[in-house]
């Protein structure tokens, strides 16, 4: 009788156990399906090198790129519409002083077609060149003006964004986009980035954009990264795909 009596007790604190170690089960299988997938990017990385030296082959970087790079244009009919432009907002993603030039090229050729009427982009308060004519060091804000500027986009069409700074630098750029774009009601958001950066752009996007009825459009911007860099890429697109 008293075995009897206890079973249940058993039962149920062998069952509470179970229960207690499942998150840490589900934790353990997503570290493991995120290392994995670092694995297979290096293991890409390695075996895509060792055929270069073996073959001699000169677009290894073409290769790594390819998964890299995601396109999605504006379709053609609705260019040169005064309501599109309107509804529309060029976002250009963060990034170094060259890379940002080159996107700033295409994000103002995008405006000056008529696509959007406003660009958007990350503040940043770090100094860039010096600037002989004030006397001081631009900060990032004030020289991405003048870039834009001198590509022919107006000052007051020119707005930055606050992102809050966390691990995942592209993936706050989505979420903070995604928040500026619904709560102001724009209809479509046209993001500019470097090539090898859009696959890893687009997914974060997207996945943030599904809960808003908002148009998401990607134009890559042709890049020079290295061979290094595009690795590192691959790994960080692999994290993306596991983690968020």
């Amino acid at each position: 009788m008293v075995d009897d009596a206890i079973a249940p007790a058993k039962w149920a604190s062998r069952l509470r156990r179970r229960n207690a170690e499942l998150p840490v089960n589900r934790f353990e299988m997503r570290m493991r399906k995120v290392l994995l997938g670092v694995g297979v990017a290096i293991l890409a990385g390695v075996l895509t090198v060792s055929y270069q030296v073996s073959r001699g082959n000169s677009d290894l970087k073409q290769v790594l790129a390819k998964p890299l790079v995601k396109q999605e244009l504006v379709p053609t009919v609705f260019s040169g519409s005064s309501s599109y432009v309107y509804d529309n907002v060029i976002y250009v993603l963060g990034g170094s002083g060259d890379s940002l030039r080159r996107r700033f090229a295409k994000a103002a050729e995008l405006y000056k077609q008529g696509l959007a009427k406003k660009i958007l982009m990350n503040s940043d308060d770090m100094l860039m060149e010096y600037s002989p004519s004030i006397g001081r060091n631009l900060s990032h804000n004030e020289w991405a003006t003048g870039k834009l500027a001198g590509f022919g986009v107006k000052e007051e069409d020119i707005e930055f964004v606050v992102v809050e700074d966390v691990l995942w630098g592209t993936f706050s750029e989505a979420k903070t986009l995604s928040n500026v774009v619904s709560r102001r009601g724009y209809g479509s958001l046209i993001l500019v980035s470097s090539d090898y950066h859009t696959a890893r752009v687009w997914y974060s996007f997207s996945k943030l954009m599904r809960r808003h009825n908002v148009n998401l459009y990607i134009y890559p911007v042709k890049d020079d990264p290295t061979t290094y860099m595009l690795l590192q890429e691959l790994i960080k697109l692999a994290c993306y795909r596991v983690f968020l």
